[in-house]
């Protein structure tokens, strides 16, 4: 049985999130108010553990809420407090395009790495609370503009160099295509 759900904007199919009994379980509504929740950004803080688009005045141990964003964690939180709810994932897409709007150079792998770990924590955020609405698809689509631009300006760049991250086209293709994948199944 497939229930849809086409409440305010949102598209979502809720058959695949009903148990046996055809109940509905709870799904997570983020709650955290900030771009990075407050434990981690201390903990980043304490560990010197902040990217240079996080710090304040370039020190590896201080940040604030204004610029520090929430790291893709494989093992997903399941509490409220460390996700993010839809305003501020909006927030924080507003946030890592606007550092995508500059003239790029040597410095953009290092933008890149950052703003592909940052939007997988958001499409992580994203999936945890099955949002799947027109916002969420605007959020899709930039992110996939982020692997287009990627694949354009990088290259050149063979896969470890100029950082020990590097540049994995083939890493770039897969996550475009996991994000495509979101999208398409919105």
């Amino acid at each position: 049985m497939h229930v849809r759900d086409f409440s305010a904007g949102t598209v979502r199919d809720l058959s695949d999130n009903m148990d046996e009994g055809g109940e509905s379980p709870s799904v997570i509504v983020g709650s955290c108010p900030d771009m990075c929740p407050e434990s981690e950004r201390a903990e980043r803080e304490r560990k010197g553990d902040l990217d240079q688009y996080e710090r304040v005045a370039g020190d590896r141990n201080q940040t604030s809420k204004s610029i520090a964003v929430k790291k893709y964690n494989r093992t997903a939180e399941r509490e409220a407090e460390l996700i993010r709810p839809l305003p501020i994932l909006q927030k924080t897409m507003g946030h890592l395009l606007n550092l995508l709007d500059q003239q790029y150079d040597d410095s953009f792998l290092g933008l890149y790495n950052f703003l592909w770990d940052r939007m997988r924590a958001v499409r992580m955020d994203l999936r945890m609370q099955h949002i799947f609405n027109l916002e969420a698809i605007a959020m899709l689509e930039q992110m996939i503009r982020l692997h287009i631009i990627a694949m354009h300006e990088l290259c050149e760049y063979t896969k470890g160099e100029g950082f020990s991250e590097g540049f994995d086209a083939h890493l770039n293709i897969e996550q475009m295509n996991k994000t495509s994948v979101e999208l398409f199944q919105l």
